[in-house]
């Protein structure tokens, strides 16, 4: 949601909403809340989602469906908010930051919460904090950025860092805002570079729609019609649209009609939260089929390797095997001249009257076998090799076809531009005999189905695919020794991820999970209480944990690590998926020399 519409948005639920009773709190997947309030004029709901395809405030919102992990914020905003008075809305300028203050209506000055949607950057947020302490309660996210801040349970809540360059509703005035964009425009940059360069908060749309408003660019001109448009829309009425591509699918929204885009371009909605909500259902689901569609080019990439490989050794194979003529061919040689051969030689030139009048060839002998012997063995040779060359020249057809499907299958998900297709691809090579190794077919498994994949959640995030519920027995794991000496303990499929976390680690040993791909679950043996272990040890844990997951193939893979304590499994939830929490990150490449050097004795 840009900055505009955000503004628009704000406007509407000081209008609608101040006042108004928390009446209940639901969780919105992972890193969103929906919250029931009673308002003068009946129900009323809210939509706060920090959902990194697209961040937003939305009243009017419907429930989202029940089911699933609560988060921890939507267990701690349950807690807090329900009786609660929606107070202020604070909304500063044009940034993408609303804090929203709640109150009890009972005698105690300051008591609430304050719930701070940072709905900005690739890491939005929603932060709730005690009004009283300014602490942080919970968040959607934890972080510590690199300038410091953090944001985690207990800590005091400080505000994002403001932008970089100068707010237009900030600076309010049209002397103001002019006095900015000169410079850049008297440089020559185009209108929409130049407002790019000099002002925070307009995006392309926006940036287009004031040169379609402006037409000669003049900065007083433009610094007019910035300030009549914020106005517009921080007062409304609003015309809220969808503004569509091509294909007449949404890709962006506005809360006022568009005056650089023809009408056939703009779809009206009802309202606000209708236009938002239209807009996030499309943008998730796009980036669901792009996220299916990236697994299965990943998937067919890995294939084509392998079949190039396969088809490489082939290809030297037959290179051997297709010189069983020549091995016939020196073994008749050696039968016609046995009386020449001198005896204990180990190698003889004979006449090759294949190769023309007067050729000769020299043959390699044992000088320990008899020339008989040796002619039989040559034999032998020829024998094979066309056995061999038969059989290699099968495998090099099948490798070719199997290529072939590979390569159109790729054109396929290139051209994809439906879930179905997809899915249609995903099953034929699902349905390919010999072609898919456990591997391929775990890939696949994770780019099927038609719901959007489960999101990361920092701080505490859901890691491997799930399938069933809680076993006390599952698969022995991996087993391997650090160079410092401690033991480090690999699952191999989902039960046994939960046999190792759940049954076989100690609350103070290391935990390690690759973040974002599904894998195996690591655990570092620790022999005192003290969850410490050697930089090295860490290293190469994190390692393993990356090579034994589906991010195998990355240059550097992003690893999280706690302490087992700090793992849990939420009731009902399928085998191999945890929740983690007070985690840390390190960065590693997988390296598959670490098994054979660090694999444990037998026994």
């Amino acid at each position: 949601m840009d900055a505009l519409t955000f503004l628009a948005v704000i406007q509407d639920v000081r209008k609608v909403l101040l006042g108004a009773r928390v009446q209940s709190v639901q969780a919105a997947g992972l890193h969103g809340l929906w919250l029931e309030l009673a308002t003068p004029g009946g129900p009323e709901a809210l939509l706060l989602s920090a959902n990194e395809a697209f961040p937003r405030l939305s009243r009017g919102a419907a429930r989202p469906a029940k089911g699933g992990a609560v988060s921890p914020l939507a267990g701690a905003a349950r807690r807090a908010l329900p009786g609660a008075n929606l107070q202020t809305v604070t909304h500063r300028g044009l940034d993408r930051v609303a804090v929203l203050e709640f109150a009890y209506p009972v005698p105690a000055p300051g008591a609430g919460c304050l719930l701070v949607a940072e709905l900005f950057g690739r890491q939005p947020n929603l932060v709730l904090v005690d009004r009283m302490t300014g602490q942080v309660l919970e968040a959607a996210r934890h972080f510590q950025g690199p300038d410091g801040r953090t944001i985690a349970p207990d800590r005091a809540y400080v505000p994002p860092p403001g932008p970089a360059r100068p707010d237009p509703r900030l600076l309010g005035t049209v002397e103001a805002i002019g006095a900015t964009l000169a410079p850049h425009l008297a440089a020559g940059l185009a209108l929409p570079l130049a407002l790019r360069r000099s002002l925070t908060g307009l995006t392309g749309p926006w940036e287009r729609e004031l040169a379609a408003r402006t037409g000669d660019g003049a900065p007083e001109k433009v610094a007019r019609a910035l300030v009549d448009l914020i106005r517009s829309i921080e007062s409304g009425p609003w015309e809220p649209r969808l503004v569509l591509d091509s294909t007449g699918g949404p890709i962006t929204a506005s809360p006022i009609r568009l005056r650089h885009l023809p009408e056939q371009n703009q779809q009206p909605c009802a309202s606000l939260g209708e236009m938002a909500e239209r807009l996030a259902s499309c943008l998730n689901s796009r980036r669901a089929f792009t996220s299916r569609q990236t697994m299965l080019r990943q998937a067919l990439r890995r294939l084509e390797v392998r079949l190039r490989s396969r088809r490489a050794k082939l290809a030297v194979e037959s290179l051997e095997f297709g010189r069983a003529d020549l091995f016939r061919r020196m073994g008749e040689i050696l039968v016609a001249h046995q009386g020449d051969i001198p005896r204990g030689a180990s190698e003889v030139t004979l006449p090759d009257h294949a190769s023309g009048p007067g050729a000769t060839i020299t043959l390699p002998v044992d000088p320990g076998l008899s020339p008989a012997a040796n002619a039989e063995r040559l034999f032998k040779a020829a024998r094979r090799g066309r056995r061999g060359s038969i059989r290699v020249a099968s495998r090099l057809a099948e490798t070719d076809g199997e290529l072939g499907r590979v390569h159109a299958w790729s054109e396929r998900v290139a051209k994809a531009s439906d879930p179905e297709s997809l899915e249609a691809i995903r099953q034929e090579m699902e349905q390919t005999p010999r072609l898919l190794a456990p591997r391929d077919r775990a890939a696949l498994a994770g780019a099927g189905g038609a719901e959007n994949p489960a999101p990361r959640e920092p701080g505490r995030r859901a890691v491997s695919r799930p399938s069933g519920g809680r076993r006390k027995e599952g698969p022995e794991p991996r087993r391997f020794v650090s160079s410092d000496g401690l033991p480090i303990l690999v699952g191999r499929d989902n039960e046994g991820n939960d046999y190792l976390t759940l049954h076989l680690a100690k609350t103070h040993d290391l935990w390690l999970h690759v973040q974002g791909h599904a894998g195996s679950h690591v655990v570092v043996r620790v022999p005192n209480r003290s969850g410490n272990v050697p930089r090295r040890t860490l290293i190469q844990a994190a390692q393993l944990a990356a090579y034994y997951s589906q991010a195998r193939d990355d240059g550097k893979v992003v690893v999280d690590y706690t302490l087992r304590k700090y793992v849990h499994k939420p009731k009902k939830a399928k085998p191999g998926l945890v929740i983690i929490s007070q985690e840390k990150m390190i960065i590693v490449s997988p390296d598959k020399s670490l098994i054979q050097k660090l694999s444990a004795p037998a026994g």
